[in-house]
């Protein structure tokens, strides 16, 4: 039975995009001024993005391997027959 892994790539991009979210807050935090407050909502934005992204790559390779499971059972119960 073939055991399918989630890809590199999307993984990278998912979490880049939550560092990138969690630095533009400690930007913020930081740098104390009110011309920069527009940097929260886009920081939770991107933080959420990438948390999505993440979930959502969880699931199609969660779905990938029940299938691949299915299969593998259907096989093996019409080889017993």
């Amino acid at each position: 039975m073939e055991k399918y892994r989630p890809s590199t790539t999307s993984i990278s991009i998912g979490i880049a995009l939550m560092i990138v979210g969690i630095c533009l807050w400690v930007i913020r935090a930081v740098v104390n001024k009110t011309q920069l407050d527009f940097l929260v909502p886009i920081g939770l934005l991107l933080i959420c993005v990438g948390g999505l992204t993440l979930t959502i790559i969880a699931f199609i390779t969660l779905h990938k391997n029940d299938l691949a499971m299915r299969k593998h059972e259907a096989e093996e119960n019409d080889d017993s027959h």
